[in-house]
């Protein structure tokens, strides 16, 4: 086995067949250490093909799957087994008939949970009603069902109205992933009886068309076992160990899977980091990670705590940071990396002084080196908007990682496409969208909304208008998954618009920046052939990413943590964690960057290791972040 390994990731690789858990800090190597443990179990003479690795993304299935094939005997197939193969998260519809033989190829099954399911149940679909040439439907699949539903099967009997289909599915979703119980929703409000209704109309729809629904993948999986004991017998004979990664990100289905297939085994290895779940929104369940000592007694505990990414400042900034969390397996952060640059937390007017600040920096580190690794990293999507037009406006290449830049985001779209009509009632494309997605009738009455004299009513005005005649914003919650990031979005915009007193003006400057946003990166390529985007996400999904150079924008009380996130320790600890994922991306340097009220997160980081400019009042005094007036402690 050819892993460079220090003495901690070797006592995991090597540990006996006990219970075992893996606490990996932020770039701690975790990945390594579960590939050499799979490794190291095919060397020691385990069939390979009787080797369960579970993960969360096909990336990491990839990862591991490449590192297990080059660490065991250069290209040669593992001990026991004929190749490594990665099992696809298979998201699209499938209608691809697997044989009998599912699992009996000589190799470990390396994974996803949903990838796992959806070929058990290719094998036991009789089980749960379908046969083996189900689809598979994705989200948007579902969400036609409910909508559907709502139009037809119960429409007629609604005395009034009722939860929208993005509610409904989202509903649906959480009760099968067991984040709510049918109780908790027959007693949460006068719906709950005709969500729960509609639930088990929607299970004979997807029954009928052969189908399971993302979630069934799990759900279904969980449900034939308990009840066919012969069949759940089977897969525990079939895998004798089980991997898993990002322990941590489990939600209560998931678990109750893993459970089930461990039984009385005492043959299951997990890795994760507690200080790293910021999934609670996906029902990911913290507690499971914390009981793992609970579950399973006589387990063994390793931590893995030298960092290989960033430097000593930056570790000791964000270990100082996460220390402030109660629910945690604490661990002590360490590298042999230099001590590196202070991290650099700047006070700006705001957002658009941020946006201007921040590219000017990253101009600079682009001219130094065009191949530099950057990345801007934001709590909410909405953020995208003032950084997109300054990075356009100063033509550097970027790339929203996972997401739709600003301005074609559905949302967006249809809001500057009512005020393009309402500028011009010839423009006919505009008219058609909007008829297309908020209904004819519902345009009408924005189009009767305009026949006073809109000439002299500001961009903001008309928006407003526009949303209150059609009742968009209710539109966006009754169909979208993601309602709440979506109102951000339309609340960004408006900001935006509130700049501009009339709307030819603010209809230029966005028909300027579209233009300008292809062309400037086909420029910039052409300018500078193999330079790095720069690569601007959410917390989210910055996870498991890492760059040389990270500027985490909007680091306010409201924004981070978020103004929706504070009810209670349990989600201001999350909000931390996600500061602290945040901050742990950076290598080299780190900047973050408020405007407003800073906050509470800045206040915890050591004023050793920081460097403080303020460029509204150029009084470079980091003891002004305890003012009263300006810093929300937690107490």
């Amino acid at each position: 086995m050819k892993f460079n390994l220090n003495p901690q990731q070797k006592l995991a690789v090597q540990a006996d067949d006990k219970p075992l858990l893996i606490v990996a800090g932020a770039g701690t190597g975790k990945t390594s250490t579960l590939t050499g443990r799979l490794a190291y179990l095919i060397e020691k003479g385990v069939q390979a093909d009787r080797i369960l690795a579970l993960t969360f993304t096909n990336k990491a299935a990839k990862e591991m799957a490449e590192r297990v094939l080059s660490s065991t005997n250069n290209e040669s197939p593992p001990t026991g087994g004929t190749n490594i193969r990665i099992y696809s998260e298979p998201y699209q519809t499938i209608r691809k008939f697997v044989p009998n033989s599912l699992f009996a190829d000589g190799s470990p099954f390396i994974g996803t949970f949903h990838s796992l399911g959806a070929r058990i149940l290719r094998a036991e679909a009789g089980l749960a009603g379908r046969d083996r040439n189900f689809a598979i439907f994705d989200t948007s699949d579902s969400l036609q069902i409910v909508r559907k539903l709502l139009k037809t099967e119960y429409i007629k009997d609604r005395e009034k109205e009722h939860s929208g289909a993005g509610e409904i599915s989202r509903t649906i979703s959480r009760l099968k992933n067991d984040v709510v119980s049918r109780g908790e929703i027959l007693g949460s409000s006068e719906d709950g009886e005709f969500i729960i209704k509609l639930f088990h109309r929607y299970e004979k729809e997807l029954q009928k068309n052969n189908a399971f629904d993302f979630d069934d993948l799990i759900e279904k999986v969980a449900e034939i076992f308990k009840k066919n004991p012969a069949i759940l017998n089977k897969y525990r004979k079939r895998f004798h160990h089980i991997l898993i990664d990002e322990y941590q990100d489990l939600n209560n289905k998931q678990y109750e899977l893993v459970k089930l297939l461990v039984g009385d085994s005492p043959r299951i290895s997990v890795v994760g980091d507690d200080q790293q779940m910021i999934y609670s929104f996906r029902g990911s369940n913290f507690s499971i990670f914390m009981d793992f000592e609970k579950d399973w007694p006589d387990a063994n505990v390793i931590l893995l705590e030298e960092n290989y990414r960033s430097s000593s400042n930056i570790i000791k900034a964000a270990s100082a940071l996460i220390s402030n969390n109660v629910n945690q397996k604490p661990k002590t952060l360490w590298t042999k990396k230099e001590t590196g640059a202070p991290v650099r937390i700047i006070e700006v007017a705001d957002e658009e002084d941020e946006a201007y600040w921040m590219t000017g920096e990253i101009g600079k580190i682009k001219n130094q080196d065009k191949k530099a690794g950057v990345a801007i990293i934001y709590r909410t999507n909405a953020q995208s908007r003032a950084i997109e037009q300054e990075l356009i406006e100063k033509g550097l290449n970027y790339r929203i990682y996972g997401g739709l830049r600003f301005y074609e985001r559905k949302e967006i779209k249809d809001i500057v496409a009512a005020l393009r009509y309402a500028q011009n009632p010839k423009d006919e494309v505009s008219r058609e969208r909007l008829e297309k997605n908020i209904a004819k009738g519902r345009f009408s009455k924005f189009r009767e909304s305009l026949y006073g004299d809109e000439s002299s009513a500001s961009p903001a005005e008309l928006i407003h208008s526009f949303l209150d005649s059609t009742d968009y914003l209710d539109i966006v919650g009754r169909n979208f998954l993601n309602a709440d990031e979506r109102r951000e979005n339309i609340a960004e915009l408006l900001h935006f618009a509130s700049e501009f007193n009339d709307l030819p003006s603010f209809l230029e400057q966005i028909a300027l920046l579209q233009p300008m946003d292809s062309t400037s990166e086909k420029s910039a390529r052409e300018r500078n052939y193999g330079e790095n985007p720069i690569s601007l996400m959410t917390i989210h999904l910055s996870k498991g990413l890492e760059f040389d150079n990270v500027f985490i924008a909007g680091c306010n009380e409201g924004l981070l943590p978020h103004g929706r996130s504070l009810s209670s320790q349990n989600e201001t600890e999350e909000e931390r964690r996600l500061m602290y994922v945040a901050m742990t991306r950076a290598k080299k340097e780190l900047y973050i960057s408020f405007y407003d009220i800073p906050s509470r997160f800045i206040g915890e980081i050591p004023q050793e290791l920081v460097e403080f400019e303020n460029l509204v009042s150029q009084n470079n005094d980091i003891s002004n972040l305890d003012d009263e007036e300006r810093y929300i402690t937690l107490d």
